[in-house]
């Protein structure tokens, strides 16, 4: 067994360090924590300094086995993981769990690039586990932790259809919530603009320019009467119009500098649509390594960082490559530098391209197309922050046009003083941008976030001296109104949270996912829109815990955060000063299981004697509810442990406050010990419960539900590794439901119309009753409420995918192909046919790929040419094109082919497989690697 061993986070970067260190060195993955805080407790001592309860996770238990039983015969251990608070934190926990089972030593080993360069310095200059850098993470997560079980079950008992509310993902919706209601409160102004075009003889040009001043004043003109009064002046008898300004002024464009996480969320966003979780998915593939044909090979350098720094070799070999391809003029005199902001990561690098040797078109080959962009924006950004300034001229013109009057009868909003000697003065102005030398543009052109969709001053400008003579060509009129403030779009809004100081490069992504997942926010057409739910949420925490969710206080925890991992701060100073402003804010006793807290449950439970008169017991599901039982279970509980988890405390007041309205020393009890606010909020709960008991079953949804409970259902699919959606299970328990008097939620309602449209055909009156019960639910534009239409088909199309069905009858099971990674024909053929029978519909896609799938069986279909013919199917292969050579790439047979007035020979396996060759070839693949 080797000597050393290496722990990095994820096999695809243990993959591509092994290619460097060789066999002589085992490297193994942790794929991420290996233990957290408890799934279903808090896990937080906050009675002893906030200690952590860690426990391994679900996967760590599995993987810490492995990690120990290769610890055991190792000489050193390098924990390799990522350069960041995570990693750190990730890297001692690894040391914490294995340093009992090996007698090895621990090495701290960083790098930001995968490249055989940086690992073997870092393996020259190992060092140790920074405890700091592991504080701020631990303090970090105590605090999610706390707040998230703190204030969630309080979101949960107040605003139906909550699941979570956290210390940054409400901030980040607040803000999308507020900039929606400023869209709403937003009452537009009118403005009208005036655009001449006029010519000159001498020299001959034309020129377009926009009303700027009147008589030497800024005059904004707000509505159509008035701007048909400056243009009934300017084309009236006597008006001459001549240039008064011309001017030219030079202008330096900067590069912008490498991406940092933020900016590349915001570039990949606004540029190639892709969402900021996305963006930092293919930049983590492109990190970790991808494989070029020689090995695997990281591409860029660790993607989560707010540094602007570069290697020196790194800018030394961008200089070079930019000299060879761009000219000598493109280099800088100076190289240049960039400062991030206080808080950046100075000892992390900027993301940039490991080596210039892999330039896009060079690799694009080997990437997928999402990868292949993601790469080609951060190479050309790169390139582009070392290159040389652009050097541009602002051109200007203005035209005077002189002696005209303006009307003075009806009502004006125009304050133009006129001089009664020269008359109007109308200046109109022209600009233009001129690129003298292109400099970094010759790399870089994307957009960033908040810039217009154009540049407004790319058109050109005739050369014109002072005083030359125009005419008036054309004047119109134009009315616009003032706009709203756009809409945040995934990358406006890591702008947003960047600039304001929330959250830090590790967490973007997940904070603007998690708003989405926990659907507070919708994404329609890229824009960010809170829905209803949303709406509530932030009404509701804001509300009761304001300074919280406040923008200024969440910035100042981060910079909390950061002093803690400099060492200026001790954590848990910063948690407990944090936790006692908190108690406050919620009007709460701690989470702890300290002699007040087991007071307040001894208190409690002396309110149910064992002579109390109890509820009967009720039963819902496969659950028996039987609150003496409960009761019991706590004292036996508290017998053994002075802890109750917060399911276990919730669960106890709840029960508890059953019973206040005949005992009413039950709420004293409560109030008595600083429980008020949470009491009243589980009784509201309980009396919404109660309410909805008495609302009666719609008889739009009972009608639905009958008709489907008579359904053949299709065998449950497994959605994820751990669930299963039975959509008969899910039927009879809506129906059980229905009978006991208790109606429909409106989630339930909507979840009933989707699973309906799966059924459609095998549903009578589908239509009327699912279009019934549509009306009864409310309509939102946020969240419309849609009926599936019921899809016709004509006998003839019905009558071809029931032959096609039965030619698929006709395979025999053991002909089937051997399924390929995620393409199993067998599969497919099943899945057409059960939407075939539920849905009684197929689109014409679907029925031309279940005609190419059975088409590969048509030697084992009897008679398959004549039926195909009839079908309009393709035919089998004529045995004179298959070939009896294999493959190069993927084994499969090879076929000649005719396409676009050329023979040539392909993969039979297209379009798994896209190898080609001209027919006169006998090797060398005339395409890239195969993709599944």
């Amino acid at each position: 067994m080797s000597s050393k061993l290496v722990i990095v986070e994820s096999p695809t970067k243990a993959k591509t360090i092994t290619r460097f260190l060789g066999n002589s060195v085992q490297v193994m993955a942790s794929q991420g924590h290996i233990r957290d805080l408890p799934e279903h407790a808090l896990g937080v001592d906050v009675d002893h300094n906030f200690t952590p309860e860690y426990e391994l996770t679900p996967n760590g238990k599995k993987i810490a086995v492995q990690l120990k039983q290769a610890a055991r015969g190792a000489s050193d251990i390098y924990l390799a993981t990522d350069p960041d608070r995570e990693g750190e934190a990730i890297a001692w926990h690894l040391e914490e769990v294995l340093k009992p089972s090996s007698k090895a030593a621990f090495h701290r080993i960083t790098f930001h690039e995968i490249t055989q360069s940086a690992i073997q310095h870092s393996f020259q200059t190992p060092g140790q586990i920074d405890l700091h850098m592991v504080d701020a993470q631990q303090a970090r997560r105590v605090l999610d932790r706390i707040v998230g079980y703190q204030v969630s079950p309080l979101l949960w008992r107040n605003i139906h259809g909550a699941t979570s509310a956290g210390r940054v993902q409400t901030v980040a919706l607040r803000l999308v919530v507020e900039r929606e209601q400023e869209i709403k409160a937003f009452v537009p102004v009118e403005s009208w603009n005036l655009d001449a075009c006029f010519e000159t003889a001498v020299p001959k040009s034309t020129i377009k320019a926009r009303l700027a001043k009147i008589n030497g004043s800024n005059v904004k003109i707000s509505n159509g009467e008035d701007a048909a009064k400056v243009a009934d002046a300017l084309q009236s008898n006597g008006v001459s119009h001549k240039v008064s300004k011309v001017t030219s002024t030079p202008r330096t464009k900067n590069p912008p500098p490498p991406f940092i996480t933020s900016t590349l969320q915001q570039a990949a966003g606004s540029n190639l649509g892709l969402g900021a979780s996305q963006t930092m998915r293919i930049a983590q593939e492109l990190y970790e390594g991808i494989d070029l044909g020689s090995g695997q090979v990281g591409l860029i350098t660790y993607m989560r960082t707010d540094s602007f720094n570069i290697a020196k070799e790194a800018q030394s070999q961008a200089l070079a490559y930019i000299a060879t391809k761009y000219g000598p003029e493109y280099v800088p005199a100076k190289p240049n530098t960039y400062h991030a902001g206080k808080n950046a990561q100075e000892a992390h690098e900027a993301i940039r391209p490991t080596s210039m040797e892999y330039a896009p078109e060079l690799i694009k080959s080997h990437l997928t197309p999402q990868q292949l962009k993601v790469y080609t924006i951060i190479w050309n950004r790169f390139i582009a922050s070392q290159m040389a300034s652009a050097k541009q001229m602002d051109h200007l013109i203005e035209i005077n046009s002189d002696g005209g009057a303006l009307a003075t009868t009806g009502a004006s909003g125009l304050t133009v003083k006129q001089d009664t000697s020269t008359g109007l003065v109308c200046t109109f102005r022209a600009t233009a941008r001129e690129t003298i030398f292109p400099g970094f543009l010759m790399a870089y052109k994307f957009r960033e976030v908040g810039d217009d969709e154009e540049d407004p001053q790319l058109n050109t400008l005739p050369k014109l001296p002072l005083d030359t003579p125009c005419s008036l060509r054309d004047l119109k009129r134009e009315q616009t109104f003032s706009q709203p403030p756009p809409r945040y779009s995934e990358a406006s809004l890591v702008k947003a949270l960047e600039q304001n100081g929330v959250g830090r490069p590790s967490t973007y992504a997940t904070t603007v996912n998690t708003i989405q997942e926990r659907e507070y926010v919708n994404k329609t057409g890229g824009s960010l829109v809170p829905t209803e739910l949303g709406f509530k949420v932030c009404e509701f925490l804001l509300k009761q815990i304001q300074t919280l969710f406040e923008v200024r206080f969440t910035a100042e925890m981060e910079n909390e955060l950061d002093q803690i991992e400099e060492g200026k701060l001790n954590w848990t100073d910063m948690l407990t000063s944090f936790y006692e402003k908190f108690k406050s804010w919620l009007g709460m006793h701690s989470l702890s299981s300290s002699s007040d807290n087991a007071i307040i449950v001894e208190n409690i439970l002396k309110c149910f004697p064992p002579d109390f008169k109890y509820a009967e017991p009720v039963s819902k599901g496969h659950r028996k509810y039987d609150d003496a039982k409960f009761m019991e279970s706590i004292r036996e509980h508290l017998a053994t442990r002075n802890t109750l988890s917060e399911r276990q405390w919730n669960a106890l007041l709840t029960t508890a406050l059953r019973y206040s309205d005949d005992h009413p020393e039950i709420l004293k009890v409560m109030q008595e010990n600083g429980l008020a606010s949470e009491a009243e909020a589980i009784l509201a709960d309980i009396k919404r419960s109660e309410e909805s008991l008495k609302i009666p079953v719609a008889p739009e949804a009972l009608a639905l539900l009958d008709a489907m409970s008579k359904l053949k259902f299709s065998t449950p699919s497994p959605k994820s590794k751990k669930r299963h959606f039975d959509d008969g299970k899910f039927i009879k328990s809506l129906a059980k439901q229905a009978e006991s008097g208790k109606a429909l939620t409106e989630a339930q309602s909507r979840a009933l119309l989707k699973l309906a449209a799966n059924y459609s055909a095998m549903i009578p009156d589908y239509q009327k009753l699912t279009e019934a019960l549509a009306a009864t639910l409310p309509q939102t534009d946020e969240n419309p409420v849609v009926v599936q239409p019921q899809q016709e088909m004509s006998e003839a199309d019905k009558s071809t995918i029931t032959t096609l069905l039965g030619l698929a009858a006709e395979i025999p099971s053991d002909k089937w192909k051997i399924p390929r990674g995620k393409f199993n024909d067998q599969s497919f053929v099943d899945s057409i046919k059960q939407q075939f029978e539920q849905r009684g519909t197929l689109t014409p896609k679907q029925i031309s790929a279940l005609m190419k799938t059975i088409s590969k069986y048509a030697d084992v279909i009897p008679n398959y040419a004549e039926r195909a013919k009839n079908l309009n199917m393709p035919q089998p292969q004529s045995k004179a094109n298959v070939l009896d050579t294999p493959c190069p790439l993927c084994g499969a047979q090879l076929v000649k082919r005719f396409s676009r007035g050329r023979s040539f020979i392909a993969c039979s396996a297209y379009p798994k497989c896209k190898y080609t060759q001209s027919v006169n070839a006998s090797s060398a693949p005339q395409s890239s690697t195969p993709k599944a």
